[in-house]
């Protein structure tokens, strides 16, 4: 938006003002000259050619294009690899490393059936080949709180996009893979026309002559983009009849689904140093840990909302997770309307980050301001029971007005479903590690003490307080906080059932009650429990 004109005199002191108190910036194109510096674009910023910013070289062109558009003409010494600075976030860097915050136990426990090619050495290979390039460390800025919040966002966002580290293409391609020869190709599938539940697709979308040209932007070529167009089957008959070659399309693919022909030329200028990698074989993104995992921290740390000076990086270190989303996912999931055709991902993006919150260590989670209605699906979802990972969350936090987490009043008496399915994996529940596997020998005899000293002996420890147990009582938050944990002792101890409620008036009932709310919705609904 144009400026309004601003009088003369205080216009000069204004510039008088920036000159003297500002450092100049590095990467201005004024006075680009001699020692190997060259002013040239930035084609993430806006279609451009290097020849278009030999204009800025002069001070007084700042106000005409491409000269007015921050960013978009940079001054590149020659001497160094043509990579762009990202935005700077103005923390320190820190001494600890990526890869020594989040650790591989860390890894595994999250990702426990992670598949090529997502392996954590690939991880943090890729990361420390980016940091030696740019100032601005990924994983490796401000505090370790900071950088735990970070990876957990990451992570959170990863894990959702890629099913755990098991899914390194886009659904609707990566169940029908055949290699055929020395080659691999894949049957493009149309949504209404999959079996989501067998993973089988009958109708190909290039069968019979059909061309598919889906993440193409024609009006977009080099250097701006990959050359894209139609594609068709490698046969009409035969084995081949309504399969394709993948390395001509650019569908979603790596730990962030990265797609689009411009984004695969963008990333391909950063990891490879040239534009012809990934254009030439995007199939590189699904195969090679470097793409897979690059990929996705090329945007991570790279791309940036048109005319916003911000990426992913610096919302999860500013404290929003909501921010970091709508960069990455915003004209689907934000704003996260709850009968949105992406509801079901949004839950299950939650559900993933709040698994890397917990296992990674942060304080608490990040903000969810930046992605309208995230903050009040994430209520929602607690309350149903659909986030049981995020219930910790929300009973253990403190009670802060700035935090998503607090304790969500009033509580909605909604029953948890009996059966939940998963957005990006069907299987998510069941294959998961659960952090409670290795619990044997005297473990039993342990839960049985400590759902003892919980429950029964409250009414003598505590009874003036939390016995009778009202749900209006003054330590009713407190009594909700208490019940989790027998209940985590005995899934931990495999004892068969709680102890009996008896002898706190009131207890049973606050029990049913906190689970139909979803408050305490991990504990199972069992004949032999006292609920």
């Amino acid at each position: 938006m144009p400026r309004r004109p601003t009088p003369i005199p205080s216009l000069l002191l204004l510039l008088l003002h920036s000159t003297s108190a500002q450092p100049p910036d590095p990467l201005s194109c004024v006075n680009c000259v001699g020692n190997g510096k060259k002013c040239i674009g930035d084609p993430s910023v806006q279609a451009i050619n290097d020849e278009d910013c030999v204009l800025c070289l002069k001070s007084s062109s700042k106000w005409t294009w491409p000269c007015n558009v921050e960013g978009l003409c940079w001054c590149w010494d020659t001497s160094k690899p043509k990579f762009k600075p990202t935005v700077p976030s103005g923390l320190e860097v820190s001494t600890k490393k990526p890869c020594e915050v989040f650790t591989k136990k860390m890894f595994d426990e999250i990702a426990p059936n992670a598949v090529e090619p997502y392996t954590y050495e690939g991880l943090c290979d890729t990361i420390d080949m980016l940091n030696e390039r740019y100032d601005e460390k990924l994983f490796q800025m401000g505090s370790v709180d900071q950088q735990k919040n970070e990876w957990a966002a990451f992570v959170g966002h990863t894990t959702h996009e890629s099913a755990q580290y098991t899914a390194a293409r886009e659904a609707l391609f990566a169940h029908g893979r055949w290699s055929w020869g020395s080659g691999t190709y894949c049957k493009p599938c149309a949504n209404e026309n999959f079996d989501w539940a067998d993973r089988y697709c009958e109708v190909s979308l290039v069968s019979n002559g059909q061309m598919y040209e889906e993440y193409c932007d024609k009006t977009v070529t080099p250097p701006f983009g990959c050359v894209c167009g139609p594609t068709t089957e490698v046969e009409s008959n035969g084995n081949l009849a309504g399969l394709m070659n993948p390395n001509f399309v650019y569908f979603g693919r790596g730990a962030l689904q990265l797609s689009w022909n411009a984004n695969y030329l963008k990333a391909s200028q950063v990891l490879a140093e040239s534009a012809d990698t990934l254009c030439s074989q995007p199939e590189l993104v699904a195969t090679d840990p470097t793409y897979a995992w690059g990929t996705a921290l090329w945007f991570w740390n790279f791309n940036r909302p048109p005319g916003d000076e911000t990426t992913c990086h610096i919302q999860s270190l500013t404290g929003s997770f909501g921010g970091s989303l709508n960069i990455i996912n915003g004209g689907l999931e934000c704003p996260a309307h709850p009968n949105s055709y992406h509801a079901d991902a949004i839950v299950t993006r939650l559900r993933y980050y709040c698994i890397a919150a917990t296992v990674i260590g942060v304080k608490r989670l990040l903000s969810f301001d930046g992605c309208d209605g995230l903050a009040q699906k994430f209520e929602d979802c607690n309350l149903s029971g659909m986030c049981p990972e995020c219930n910790e969350w929300m009973m253990l936090a403190e009670v802060d007005s700035d935090m998503p987490t607090k304790m969500p009043s009033p509580l909605l008496p909604t029953q948890r479903p009996t059966i939940w399915r998963s957005w990006a994996n069907e299987d998510w529940m069941s294959e998961i590690k659960r952090r409670d596997s290795s619990a044997v020998g005297l473990s039993n005899f342990l839960g049985l003490l400590t759902c003892l000293v919980t429950s029964y002996v409250l009414l003598g420890s505590n009874g003036g307080l939390e016995c009778p147990a009202h749900p209006n009582n003054y330590h009713a938050d407190a009594i909700v906080t208490r019940l989790p944990f027998p209940w985590f002792t005995a899934t931990v101890t495999g004892v068969k059932g709680l102890l009996s409620f008896d002898r706190c008036d009131g207890l049973a009932q606050k029990f049913e009650d906190c689970n139909l709310s979803g408050i305490c919705a991990l504990a199972e609904v069992d004949s032999d429990m006292p609920t």
